[in-house]
């Protein structure tokens, strides 16, 4: 495998930047897709789609991220409008998930931190126009959310350890996932999207909606203190929350064992030749 590395670390603003991949994706070869649409707030684009993709002898995650315009990014800021003026740069390089993903790997990959406290994540890549055509042509997926500014502007992707199988939750091990998300907020890092979904192998993986210091989110001309409390409290107490449902389920199943036989009707049974 070749090996190029010429794109500065993203995004070009204060704060965490990740590397790009070094390594050449000539002779990518893409398996099958991971996960369909990853969408977290209330509009129809998907911040992403995620695809099992070869390089070489080696497989990797690759997350391909959609365009956003400035209006879908903008937040709402009752009152606080004119603060946000010509700062349509910092909204792009926090607000964007691919942005924000960048900056939340950036400062765990350079505190050594992203294989512990999140999946391994190797760095961003622009895709070029060929291998863009190749996802069309095997998946039938074109449409980027591309608007005005992104006609000419390759595919984003970072790539990221690829996780065969989920962990079954354990309850001996929340305790040390609890630390972890403690560790993250430490280093400035807020998820805000902790949920079961989000965990492959016991490490979190979505970082696409981050808050990661310094941000906008954080700033106190923006924001009231307890509006910027609630979002640095948010991830354990999503997590409780998490933990609570879990341990909800876990007692209506001692309460109603499965039949020991996991007896089946014949219609759901593999057909007999």
């Amino acid at each position: 495998m070749s090996f190029s590395s010429n794109s500065p670390p993203l995004p070009d603003c204060k704060g965490p930047k990740l590397c790009e991949f070094p390594a050449s994706i000539e002779g990518i070869k893409f398996l099958r897709t991971l996960s369909s649409e990853t969408n977290h707030g209330d509009g129809d684009v998907p911040h992403s789609r995620v695809f099992l993709v070869a390089l070489g002898d080696q497989r990797y995650a690759l997350k391909v991220f959609n365009f956003f315009s400035l209006e879908e990014l903008r937040p709402f800021i009752p009152g606080g409008d004119h603060l946000l003026e010509n700062r349509d740069k910092m909204i792009q390089d926090q607000l964007d998930p691919f942005y924000a993903e960048c900056r939340a790997f950036g400062r765990l990959v350079q505190k050594e931190k992203d294989d512990e406290l999140a999946v391994r994540c190797y760095g961003y890549k622009l895709l070029p126009a060929a291998v863009e055509r190749q996802i069309n042509k095997q998946f039938k997926i074109k449409d980027w959310n591309r608007g005005k500014g992104h006609e000419r502007q390759p595919l984003r992707a970072i790539v990221k350890a690829y996780i065969r199988f989920r962990t079954p939750f354990a309850r001996r091990k929340f305790p040390l996932m609890r630390e972890k998300i403690k560790e993250l907020n430490a280093l400035g890092i807020y998820n805000m999207d902790i949920r079961e979904d989000n965990y492959l192998g016991g490490r979190l993986f979505d970082f696409s909606i981050a808050i990661t210091a310094p941000h906008l989110s954080l700033w106190t001309k923006l924001r009231f203190e307890d509006q910027i409390l609630a979002d640095i409290n948010y991830d354990l107490e999503c997590f409780d929350y998490m933990v609570g449902e879990k341990e909800k389920e876990n007692a209506k199943m001692v309460k109603h064992p499965r039949s020991r036989y996991n007896l089946r009707p014949r219609s759901a049974r593999e057909p007999h030749g």
